[in-house]
């Protein structure tokens, strides 16, 4: 009996058990974010966070029509993902030119809050452009709920000029309301070429023809057609990152991963047992008469050769100095040894006037916002609001070119590392702060070229930081002062972002050294950006 007794609760603990294991459950789709479609044969742009991990893609229109997705292509250093339904005959959204966007501009932000059904559009306004590693990214402050990653941030013309990527969280986890974060759209440029016949012709289209007095309806409802939730299903049941999670972006200042690196031959690094030039202020004294002596016989020796010095600029020596800092950002360490040929750099940079003369000859655009560019009274104040082609294109119309990192940096600090043109100071920054803050607003900020914000540099140049920050020649790429050349280096050969070098008149200390990195796209301009440009010298 008691055996019987055994066996029974043996059965029945394994039946219990087995049927316990037989139904696990289901597999939920959950919501994960928002989309929206830029091609109406079914490709769907979204944050690549949106569907990282997932085992199976829905996407949902707001018509509630359903239907699983493929992940085509994904950028995931940019947050970018690219989808395929297959359907045909969507309604799909303009794209515009991120190059276009400006602070305070009027944004609307469309997506799905919470994963609900009904599409949300809120309005705001770009608040802040901000640098998150190698990446532009926009700060917006429309209502941006968890749900809204991945959807698209509209301009007025009913245009993408961005996808919402995360939301900010400061570091005391506390996560301000009214704070998101837009990729540009120019970042999706490589995934919308695996869409075939995309027509690239067509971005930007929309705002074009609003000028001629089209496009003039309520773009709105044509926005929320254009947008889609979209749903997954996890590899695993561990709660992955979704548009609900919220993640921090990290200091503007924090630089890194830069696009591209060529191999190169090491550059010869500064070793801790080698005698470094001193930086203390009486050293720099005697560097300075030391710089300006080789300065002034090496152009005696041009004019013993029959060479005049060309109008403007000021030559720059062959011969070594230190670039880079080893106290500053990753991008600019490490602090090396380099050469370079003797060249000729522009005394100060371009001013409007002098790129008014390529303008009115045919050879130059105008900036892209003229009303600094206009005003009488600011002729001899740098040009601002040129792309770096637009910078390319005076120096070659005046038979010059851009000068490279290394050539620009040499002529802003001299041979023995300083922080600034004129010193390891600061003073200099804090007593011209003063000076910005009684309505600069109209004057962009800057100063005449003639009055800098700073002393000049060692070799004579002025405003080489406190005015603008100036484009050069060089494709950014963060490693690549780890394998530069140790003579004449001339950049990456291929890159995303293009260098820029010299903080401008609103920028913190950090900023205004003289070894300081600064990159943007090259299709981007501003009021705080300008150039000067180089030459070659015998």
């Amino acid at each position: 009996m008691k055996i019987l007794l055994v066996l029974v609760t043996l059965f029945l603990g394994r039946v219990g058990h087995g049927e316990a294991n037989e139904r696990p459950p289901l597999p939920v789709e959950r919501p994960a974010g928002s989309g929206v479609i830029v091609h109406h044969d079914g490709y769907v742009l979204t944050a690549h966070h949106v569907v990282a991990s997932a085992k199976r893609i829905t996407i949902v229109t707001p018509g509630e029509f359903r239907a699983p997705a493929v992940l085509v292509s994904v950028d995931a250093e940019h947050d970018l993902a690219l989808l395929k339904v297959e359907t045909v005959g969507l309604s799909e959204a303009p794209l515009g030119y991120a190059g276009a966007v400006k602070l305070d501009q009027e944004v609307i932000a469309v997506g799905f809050q919470f994963g609900l059904r009904e599409t949300t559009i809120t309005r705001g306004h770009v608040a802040a452009v901000r640098t998150r590693g190698v990446q532009r990214v926009f700060q917006v402050d429309a209502a941006v709920n968890p749900g809204n990653s991945g959807g698209a941030v509209f301009n007025r013309q009913g245009e993408v000029v961005g996808i919402l990527t995360t939301k900010f969280t400061h570091p005391s986890g506390i996560v301000p309301e009214g704070m998101a974060f837009a990729v540009p759209i120019s970042y999706a440029t490589p995934l919308l070429a695996n869409i075939p016949d995309f027509d690239f012709s067509a971005i930007g289209k929309v705002r074009k023809e609003g000028k001629k007095g089209k496009g003039t309806s309520d773009p709105v409802p044509d926005m929320a057609r254009t947008a889609v939730r979209i749903e997954t299903i996890r590899m695993s049941e561990t709660p992955a990152a979704s548009s609900q999670s919220v993640a921090t972006p990290p200091p503007a200042e924090t630089l890194r991963g830069g696009q591209t690196s060529v191999a190169r031959t090491p550059v010869p690094l500064v070793r801790s047992n080698e005698t470094v030039p001193s930086v203390g202020e009486e050293s720099i004294d005697r560097v300075n008469v030391q710089l300006q002596v080789d300065q002034q016989e090496a152009v005696k020796r041009l004019l013993e050769q029959g060479l005049t010095p060309p109008a403007g600029m000021v030559l720059i020596p062959a011969g070594e100095f230190l670039m880079g800092m080893e106290d500053g950002l990753p991008d600019a360490r490490p602090l090396h040894r380099l050469y370079l040929s003797s060249y000729w750099i522009d005394q100060q940079g371009v001013t409007n006037t002098q790129y008014r003369a390529c303008v009115d000859g045919g050879s130059c655009l105008p900036p892209k916002v003229r009303a600094a560019f206009d005003d009488p009274q600011q002729e001899q104040h740098p040009v601002t609001d040129v792309t770096w082609m637009q910078a390319r294109a005076y120096c070659q119309w005046g038979g010059k070119r851009l000068p490279t990192e290394a050539e620009w940096e040499k002529a802003a600090r001299g041979i023995d590392g300083r922080r600034y043109p004129w010193g390891n100071s600061d003073e200099v920054i804090q007593k011209s702060r003063g000076a910005l803050t009684d309505g600069k607003a109209a004057t962009n900020g800057a100063e005449p070229v003639s009055m800098p914000l700073a002393t000049r540099s060692p070799y004579g140049v002025s405003g080489m930081v406190g005015l603008v920050s100036e484009w050069v020649k060089d494709w950014y790429a963060e490693d690549f002062y780890r394998t530069s050349p140790a003579r004449d280096p001339q950049g990456p050969l291929r890159g995303t972002f293009r260098v820029l070098r010299g903080g401008s008149w609103m920028e913190r200390p950090l900023e205004l050294r003289a070894g300081y990195r600064g990159w943007d796209e090259m299709t981007y301009w501003g009021p705080t950006l300008g150039f000067r440009c180089a030459n070659d010298a015998p």
